[in-house]
């Protein structure tokens, strides 16, 4: 299963981080662009616009989608471009939801950039 098509579950409590091997094997499944930080308990992107409005119309999709699956990033954002960091705050690392939010995040700047997923 494609992880976009996941839901994100809710932990209970601190959820049990991911090992460095299983953050690696799920980057791998979504876009080159994001990275791990902050000795690997981040994921981390940036993603560029030609103007303000399609940066804030990104920008409200990812607050639907966060919504949604209960599940929220830090985003910074302002002409022309939107940085996003994930993690699972109950836990202050990565979590299968964090990469699975990512690759929901991947899916909505592609529609908006009439890209297919």
């Amino acid at each position: 299963m494609n992880l976009k098509d996941k839901k994100c579950i809710p932990t209970k409590g601190p959820a049990i981080p991911l090992d460095l091997e299983h953050k690696k094997m799920y980057l791998n499944l979504l876009n080159q662009d994001w990275t791990l930080e902050d000795s690997s308990t981040r994921l981390s992107r940036s993603y560029k616009f030609n103007n303000f409005k399609k940066t804030l119309a990104f920008v409200n999709s990812i607050s639907e989608i966060s919504e949604t699956e209960n599940h929220h990033p830090e985003i910074t954002f302002g002409w022309g471009y939107c940085k996003l960091k994930i993690w699972t705050h109950t836990n202050n690392d990565l979590h299968e939801n964090d990469f699975i939010l990512a690759a929901k995040i991947d899916e909505a700047f592609n529609l908006l950039n009439g890209k297919d997923s």
